[in-house]
């Protein structure tokens, strides 16, 4: 439903024009991709125009608003992640997700779209390391309402939006939650008195490219490391591998074995496999360039997800 997706780019007028910059870059010579324009108003840009920063915190709310209307719109319990499941009930039901989506269908599908802190994600057989976090991640922080009585929590951050963006802003006093409400350009600011207000802003990573672009707690990457070590195979599904943080981890368990690896993607699979670093190139042992859907539906791709032999 496109007209519903252009109601909510509507909601967010504070980034027109940076939606309009971005796509007048799409369109030029240089071939530029999305990620590559918007890292470079994130990093550089910037210093020449502080007001893109509001331009950013309205992008994270139209992200969150947008992915939250694909999942409870387009969720559909007959899916590929539903038949990948299955299969890995084959093998023992043992693996760990990486997932860059900050939309909710893996979840659901696994049946953790219900919960209400992040930790639940990372518990059971089936763990979820949610990177780049969900739509409906959130920070609370205590903001300085005075003046701002009548503000929402949109609002407010848009007030705040340079300094909630600084590297080195404190987060020890921020809490992330799971709110409940579906509309969160409209959460008031709770707990307020004459001077305070608990105020909310999304608590996702823009698709930028970074080293450490990552908003899931600290003691998720922890476990993430610990699980690399144990694992006898990667499959990787509609990641180009343009992700430095997550590609380093997986280079640097191949520099101390041989893990296979299947890459699955679409017609230019193998010349983003061709582009990789020698030894990503080596343990790519099946290239699947038909997609997630061919992939499970090959009996070469079923065999790579459980058979003892990969």
């Amino acid at each position: 439903d496109g007209t519903k997706f252009h109601e909510i780019l509507a909601r967010y007028q504070e980034m027109n024009q940076l939606v309009a910059y971005i796509r007048v870059k799409l369109r030029g010579e240089n071939l530029k991709t999305f990620e590559t324009i918007l890292t470079d108003l994130y990093l550089e840009k910037v210093k020449l125009d502080k007001g893109l920063y509001v331009s950013f915190m309205a992008l994270l709310y139209y992200i969150s608003e947008l992915f939250g209307t694909i999942t409870e719109k387009y969720y559909r319990p007959h899916n590929n992640y539903g038949a990948l499941l299955k299969m890995l009930s084959f093998s023992g039901n043992k693996a760990v997700f990486v997932n860059f989506n900050y939309d909710l269908l893996l979840e659901k599908s696994l049946g953790k779209s219900e919960i209400t802190t992040v930790d639940e994600l990372i518990s059971g057989e089936l763990p979820v390391i949610k990177i780049h976090g969900g739509y409906n991640w959130y920070w609370r922080r205590i903001v300085n309402a005075w003046g701002d009585e009548k503000k929402n929590s949109y609002q407010l951050s848009l007030n705040f939006a340079e300094g909630l963006f600084q590297s080195n802003q404190d987060k020890s006093k921020w809490e992330l939650v799971l709110p409940k409400s579906k509309t969160p350009w409209r959460m008031p600011a709770y707990g307020r008195d004459f001077m305070s207000a608990y105020s909310y802003h999304p608590s996702l990573a823009l698709p930028i490219t970074g080293k450490n672009n990552y908003v899931c707690p600290e003691q998720h990457i922890l476990y993430l490391k610990q699980l690399l070590g144990s694992i006898d195979r990667i499959i990787i599904i509609g990641w180009k591998l343009g992700d430095p943080f997550l590609k380093d981890l997986i280079v640097e368990e191949l520099n101390k074995r041989n893990v296979s690896i299947a890459f699955v993607g679409h017609s230019k699979a193998q010349n983003i496999v061709n582009e990789l670093d020698e030894k990503l190139k080596t343990n790519i042992k099946l290239i699947d360039d038909k997609g997630f859907s061919n992939f499970l539906s090959s009996d070469e791709g079923e065999r790579f997800i459980y058979d003892e032999k990969v």
